[in-house]
C-alpha cells in the first residue's frame, strides 16, 4: 500500500504528542525493573502487556532479538528504525538508548527510573502547552459563533432590501455554511484537545447507557410528533419539549462523570499506601485487611469487593482487572495493570505504588486546570447561545413584518424594491437553526470538557432548552411591539365607497 507523507505527517497520533499511554508504559517499564529482571526478561514481559503500538514494537523485538537470534540491542535498533521516521518520537528514542543500556550492562532500574522522571515532566510541558492552545481556540469559537449568527440575519436582511428574487435560497445557503464551517471548527477542535479519557466501560454497561438513549429520543420523538400534529404549540417550542427526555441519560451520564473523578482523587492515596505496606507484608489479602482500615471514601465499596475476590482465592491478575471494571475507571486500570504486573515479577511494589500515585495526582491535576477552563467556556456558550437564538428570533420576526408589509401597502419603487422572505419558510428554518446552534455548541462543549462522551446529551437537551424557550419568548414580546411601535405599521381599512 502507498502512503502518501503529507497524510502519515497528519495523522491523529502526530497531532496529539501528549500520550497518557506512554506514562503508563514507561512506569510499567520501571516498576518490573525495580524487581532486578533482565533484558530478556523485560522484553518477554512487557510483549504480554495492552499498550498498543509500545506493546507491538516490544513483541517484534522479541521475536527478532530472541527468536531469530539477532540479539536484543540489535533487534531494538532494528525496531527503532521501523517504528517511525522522526527522530523526536518517543518510542524511537527509547528502544534506541534502551539497546545501549542493554548492551553497556547497566542497570535497567536507574535508567528506567530517569526515563520516567522524564516522560512525566514532557507530559505535563505538552498538556500545559495543549491547554494554552485550547484557551486560543475557545476563543475563536466564541467569535465565529457570533460572527455566524450577524452573517446568517445581515445577509437575509440585505437580500430582501435588495430586491434578490431567490431570498430564501441565499438564506438557506447562509444556514448551511455556517453549519459546516462551524462543524469543521469543532472537528479541528477536537483532533488537537486532548482526549483525557475517563470511563472504562464494560460493553454490558454500554448497552444499558445506550437503551437509556433509545428511550429518551423515542419519547422525544413521540412528543414532538404529537404536538406537531395536533398543533397547539408553536414548533420552536416543540423543540425544546421534544429535546427535554435527553436530561435523563445526560444527568446519569453526568453523575457517572463525577463519581470518576472523585473516585481517581482517592486513588494516589491508596496505591500509595498498599504498596509501602504490601512491600513489607508480601501478602494481598493481609495488604488489604491492613488498608482498609482507612477510609477510602467512594473507593471503599470497590476496595471491600477487592479484598473478598483476594480472600476467595481468585486470580490475582483477574481480581486486579474486575477491580477496575468496578470502578469503571480508566485511570485505575491503568494503575492497576501496572500495580499487577509489578507484583507478579516480584518487583518493589513501595517504589511501583509511589510513582503510579505520583503519575495519577500530576493527570488528576491537569485534569482539574482543564475542567476549570471548560467551566468558563460553557457559562460563556450558554448566555452566547441564548443572544444568538434571540437574534434569530428578531430576524424572523421582522421577515414576518416586512411580507405584511409589502403585501399590503406598496412600498417599492424604481430605486427600492422589497423581497421578504416567506414567513413560512423562515418558520420551517427556525427550528433547524435552533438544532444547529444547539448541536454544534454541544459538541464544543464536550471537546472542551473531555472526559466522558456521554454527557454531551446533557448539553444537547440544555441548549435545545434554552434555545426554543428563548426563541419563543422573543416571538411574543415583539410581536405586538414591532408592529405598532418600531414600524408604526397599521394595515389601512377600506371603508364603503
Amino acid at each position: 500500500m502507498i502512503q502518501i507523507p503529507l497524510f502519515k505527517k497528519l495523522s491523529l497520533a502526530n497531532i496529539q504528542k501528549s500520550d497518557e499511554k506512554f506514562v503508563y508504559f514507561v512506569a510499567f517499564l520501571y516498576s518490573i525493573s525495580t524487581g532486578e529482571i533482565g533484558g530478556i526478561d523485560l522484553i518477554r514481559t512487557t510483549r504480554d502487556t495492552n499498550y498498543g503500538k509500545y506493546t507491538a514494537a516490544f513483541r517484534d523485538v522479541y521475536q527478532i532479538g530472541v527468536g531469530w537470534s539477532f540479539g536484543i540491542s540489535r533487534a531494538l535498533e532494528m525496531i527503532a528504525e521501523k517504528v517511525s521516521s522522526d527522530k523526536t518520537d518517543q518510542l524511537k528514542q527509547l528502544l534506541i538508548k534502551l539497546a545501549q543500556v542493554i548492551r553497556l550492562g547497566d542497570a535497567l532500574k536507574t535508567f528506567f527510573a530517569d526515563e520516567l522522571k522524564s516522560t512525566v515532566m514532557t507530559y505535563s510541558i505538552v498538556y500545559e502547552r495543549k491547554l494554552e492552545n485550547q484557551k486560543l481556540f475557545l476563543e475563536m469559537f466564541y467569535t465565529l459563533m457570533s460572527t455566524a449568527a450577524f452573517m446568517i440575519a445581515a445577509n437575509s436582511i440585505m437580500s430582501m432590501l435588495m430586491g434578490q428574487s431567490n431570498s430564501e435560497s441565499i438564506l438557506l445557503m447562509s444556514f448551511i455554511g455556517v453549519a459546516a464551517s462551524m462543524s469543521a471548527f469543532v472537528f479541528m477542535m477536537y483532533i488537537m484537545f486532548p482526549r483525557d479519557i475517563l470511563g472504562y466501560q464494560s460493553a454490558d454497561e454500554d448497552f444499558k447507557f445506550r437503551l437509556k438513549i433509545y428511550m429518551a429520543v423515542g419519547a422525544g420523538v413521540g412528543i414532538g410528533v404529537v404536538l406537531l400534529f395536533t398543533n397547539i404549540l408553536p414548533t420552536t417550542l416543540i423543540v425544546g419539549i421534544a429535546a427535554a427526555p435527553l436530561f435523563y441519560p445526560g444527568l446519569y451520564a453526568r453523575k457517572m462523570e463525577q463519581k470518576l473523578k472523585e473516585i481517581n482523587n482517592w486513588y494516589p492515596e491508596f496505591v500509595r499506601h498498599f504498596g509501602e505496606i504490601y512491600a513489607t507484608i508480601g501478602s494481598v489479602g493481609s495488604t488489604l485487611e491492613a488498608v482498609l482500615r482507612s477510609d477510602f471514601g467512594p473507593l471503599q465499596v470497590h476496595l471491600e469487593r477487592f479484598k473478598n475476590r483476594i480472600k476467595h482465592r481468585v486470580e490475582q491478575k483477574l481480581c486486579f482487572e474486575l477491580f477496575s471494571r468496578d470502578t469503571g475507571s480508566q485511570v485505575i486500570a491503568n494503575g492497576n495493570e501496572v500495580v499487577s504486573f509489578a507484583m507478579d515479577k516480584g518487583a518493589n511494589l513501595n517504589l511501583a505504588g509511589n510513582h503510579v500515585a505520583d503519575i495519577t495526582t500530576k493527570i488528576n491535576e491537569l485534569r482539574a486546570k482543564r475542567t476549570q477552563t471548560a467551566k468558563t467556556f460553557e457559562t460563556i456558550i450558554v448566555v452566547l447561545h441564548a443572544l444568538t437564538l434571540a437574534v434569530f428570533g428578531l430576524m424572523n420576526k421582522l421577515t414576518s413584518i416586512f411580507f405584511d408589509l409589502v403585501n399590503t401597502v406598496d412600498v417599492s419603487n424604481d430605486t427600492l424594491s422589497l423581497t421578504p422572505i416567506d414567513p413560512q419558510f423562515m418558520a420551517m428554518m427556525m427550528p433547524l437553526m435552533i438544532l444547529m446552534t444547539s448541536i454544534i455548541s454541544a459538541m464544543a462543549l464536550k471537546v472542551a470538557q473531555g472526559g466522558l462522551y456521554k454527557t454531551v446529551f446533557y448539553h444537547i437537551a440544555l441548549l435545545l432548552v434554552i434555545g426554543s424557550v428563548v426563541m419563543f419568548v422573543m416571538d411574543a414580546l415583539l410581536s405586538d411591539y414591532l408592529a405598532t411601535h418600531v414600524l408604526d405599521f397599521v394595515k389601512p381599512t377600506i371603508g364603503p365607497v
